[in-house]
């Protein structure tokens, strides 16, 4: 019988503390779409990057959902070249696109993340190429366009890909 009653009341205290920690746990469900603003953490360019590098990115500020930091500053992303086009002559330039896979949430849980729409592009030279040939040399064909560059803190938007719940405490 004592050993009944202890078990009872054990079984009372862990349903307690199990049913006080639920209570404490707030769930809140980051929205798919979600601006993220990143910063990168190195520099780079169309030069020096190929297809499927990764590249170093983290969260520039927290972002609040109803008040609760949902992710938090300095969170590593996820990140990777999706392609990389040298500058070539006729000036045309060098072009980079950059995809977010993920970060972490303040849970630990991972946020996937998708990329802006746009690429970079280096600045074009082809029409200033083709007029100075055509006035002074045909050499001036050659003058090749400028990288795409990332330099080091460089701002840029990553959206959530899909509505993620997360649990914080």
């Amino acid at each position: 019988m004592k050993n009944l009653l202890l078990l009872a009341c054990s079984l009372f205290v862990l349903s307690t503390a199990s049913a006080q920690d639920t209570l404490s746990t707030k769930k809140i469900t980051i929205p798919e779409g979600t601006v993220l603003k990143v910063k990168s953490l190195s520099a780079f360019d169309s030069k020096t990057v190929n297809e499927g590098d990764i590249v170093d990115f983290a969260v520039y500020e927290d972002l609040e959902i109803n008040g609760t930091v949902a992710i938090k500053e300095g969170a590593i992303v996820n990140a990777f070249i999706e392609s990389s086009e040298k500058a070539k002559g006729l000036g045309k330039q060098g072009s980079l696109k950059v995809q977010f896979n993920y970060t972490k949430a303040a849970d630990g849980s991972k946020v996937p993340l998708r990329s802006t729409k746009g690429t970079l592009s280096g600045e074009g030279t082809a029409g200033s190429a083709i007029a100075l040939a055509a006035v002074v040399s045909p050499l001036f064909l050659l003058k090749k366009g400028k990288e795409a560059k990332v330099t080091q803190g460089k701002m840029m938007e990553a959206y959530v890909s899909r509505d993620v719940v997360i649990s914080i405490k």
